[in-house]
């Protein structure tokens, strides 16, 4: 089967920022169509998104986020290469590598490569007759992902209610994706109801759907979690686990660790031990970001000195960079990683950083971003990939809600299995 068109386009995330959406049509008549999400906490190793910021596409009521030059440069750039060619996601990846060899894709825009490429795996599977899900995993159960869930939202994504950026839950004790989202849900609800009992609830929900509310320190608020837990019935520890996302970048200054809500600032041998005793006095199964992402000294310290069952996820330190991955292995900086497929910038280039990750015992936690659409391939991903865990926000809007959705219809109509990999 062979590509006849291929069409790039400006749409809005989540957010209502403009992104890059790419439409593939085969020739039997039917049309792929991807949208790529987009970060409001990204760190600088990404793989680079190109705006129009200061360039003559530059539309002002967008304020320079505008994408017409990454959709130009789908449409005069990729477009030629790509129309009558078979329809083979590892083929198109190739061609975009060709077109845009630099490493972090700056050149044509990792949004545009990654929306064709993502186009494509979709296109390829319909073209064998799969879901992108089944194309990725032809044979035995789909692999259902531990999903690890936001309940309290601050940093870049709720206005700095709080230092870190997320406080998230995850239920280890459950025997099935079904009811792992349930409590989930039971949770997220009674907290928004206890806030709202404490004069703490306002109108501001998280770009990932998580509450935003003010604490004075994060032990305060992981408690507050703890106690939402507890009142739907359910157990700290056994059945449901903390998991922290730190996003340490955002408030260090190259010397010091600055928490300006709690009204701290430590350099960085006193952070280590701060961190070290927040993981030791709270139920954290999982920390993301406690460090800044150049700070590889302090990851590796307290790699070598952590509770031997907590999961050390490196997302800005790592950025799903096969090179950064291979340093983080060496040196043992962390023992998991993120996997976002736009900070690398093609579907089959993620996946390769995926599966070193996991050749060297590194779990995987496939994730969205704060700026998403209604898409719902990226269930689809980190079920095809068996990744272990999923990460995509809360569970309040429809644009996370469709990968949740996703992963039930999974549960409803397939063979599965749902992993757990803290058991």
């Amino acid at each position: 089967m062979k590509i006849n068109k291929v069409i790039g386009y400006q749409v809005l995330d989540s957010r209502g920022r403009p992104t890059v959406a790419a439409a593939i049509s085969l020739t039997d008549g039917s049309v792929h169509t991807a949208r790529v999400p987009s970060g409001a906490s990204t760190g600088k190793h990404e793989a680079k998104e190109l705006r129009d910021t200061g360039s003559k596409f530059a539309e002002s009521f967008y304020g320079g986020l505008s994408v017409a030059q990454a959709v130009a440069n789908i449409n005069e750039k990729i477009a030629p290469k790509l129309v009558e060619e078979q329809i083979d996601l590892n083929l198109v990846d190739a061609q975009l590598i060709e077109l845009d060899p630099s490493a972090d894709h700056s050149s044509l825009g990792a949004n545009a490569t990654l929306a064709v490429s993502l186009a494509a795996s979709l296109a390829t599977a319909h073209s064998q007759n799969k879901s992108l899900a089944r194309y990725f995993s032809p044979d035995g159960p789909l692999q259902i992902p531990m999903p690890m869930v936001n309940i309290l939202s601050g940093g870049a994504h709720a206005n700095r209610t709080m230092d870190i950026q997320d406080i998230l839950v995850v239920p280890v004790g459950a025997k099935t994706f079904t009811q792992a989202l349930s409590w989930i849900v039971a949770i997220r609800e009674m907290a928004a109801k206890l806030g709202k009992e404490d004069g703490k609830v306002t109108n501001l929900i998280a770009d990932e759907g998580g509450l935003a509310i003010s604490f004075t320190s994060i032990e305060k608020a992981c408690e507050f979690v703890v106690t939402a837990i507890e009142k739907v019935g359910l157990s700290v520890g056994s059945q449901v686990s903390l998991a922290l996302d730190i996003a340490a970048t955002q408030f260090y200054d190259g010397n010091n660790y600055n928490l300006s809500t709690m009204g701290k600032s430590y350099n960085r041998s006193e952070y280590l031990q701060f961190i070290k005793s927040l993981v030791s006095n709270q139920p954290i199964i999982s920390i993301e970001d406690p460090f800044a992402e150049d700070d590889w000294q302090s990851w590796q310290e307290f790699s070598s000195q952590m509770p031997a069952k907590l999961q050390l996820l490196g997302d800005d330190l790592l950025t799903t960079n096969l090179d950064r991955l291979n340093r983080a292995i060496a040196e043992k900086s962390a023992n998991a990683i993120l996997i976002k497929p736009n900070q690398n910038g093609l579907v089959s280039a993620t996946l390769n950083v995926l599966k070193q990750a996991r050749a060297n015992n590194f779990n995987t936690v496939v994730s969205a971003r704060s700026g998403e659409s209604e898409d719902s391939w990226l269930a689809d991903l980190a079920t095809g990939w068996s990744a272990g865990q999923i990460k995509v926000g809360s569970t309040h809007g429809s644009e996370r809600n469709a990968k949740w959705n996703r992963l039930l219809e999974f549960e409803a109509t397939e063979n599965t299995k749902f992993l757990n990999p803290f058991n």
